[in-house]
């Protein structure tokens, strides 16, 4: 029975010693490339579109963001709204790893995750400055969310407060490339 309680003790001690270098795994600093090449469309409930392109670079421990990219906003009555958008800040990444899509491998440096930034958008012709704020899915990765399980969760979601909730995926293909 001694012998047992030591036992345990001495994996007890050796997982604990791992722990704190996991953890610190995660703080690393990472820079990952984002590209949105082919529109990615998001449905507010009222029926309007927004199809969202772009690219750009993203850092974590310290976050930063810079980035452009043009949206088209369909209403459900037809009208169409175009303009650009440009990053402004990084909100939050949750990564879901890389090297993996559905389960098979793919290039090591191809990652997914959510990227969560605010953004200003600017209207074709205008002088306005819109801020919203702008969530890109990738489901590379081996752990993307149980929602996000299936090509059908790849793509955005685009909050413009006081003015639309763009949160119902319909299409989308990104994909974030890690370089360092």
């Amino acid at each position: 029975m001694k012998r047992a309680s030591v036992l345990v003790a001495i994996l007890t001690l050796a997982i604990s010693m791992l722990l704190p270098a996991t953890a610190l795994a995660d703080s690393a600093t990472h820079t990952y490339q984002f590209h949105m090449e082919n529109p990615n469309v998001s449905e507010a409930s009222n029926g309007d579109r927004v199809a969202v392109t772009g690219m750009g670079t993203f850092s974590v421990h310290p976050d930063s963001v810079s980035g452009s990219g043009t949206f088209t906003h369909t209403s459900a009555s037809g009208s169409v709204i175009a303009g650009a958008w440009t990053a402004t800040e990084l909100l939050e990444y949750q990564s879901y790893g890389c090297g993996v899509v559905l389960g098979n491998p793919i290039a090591p440096a191809a990652c997914g995750g959510a990227l969560k930034m605010r953004i200003v958008g600017t209207p074709n012709g205008t002088n306005l400055q819109i801020e919203a704020i702008l969530t890109i899915f990738c489901i590379i990765g081996p752990n993307p969310p149980n929602s996000h399980d299936d090509p059908s969760g790849e793509g955005i979601t685009l909050v413009v407060p006081g003015i639309a909730n763009f949160n119902k995926i319909v299409e989308g293909m990104n994909v974030y490339v890690q370089q360092s």
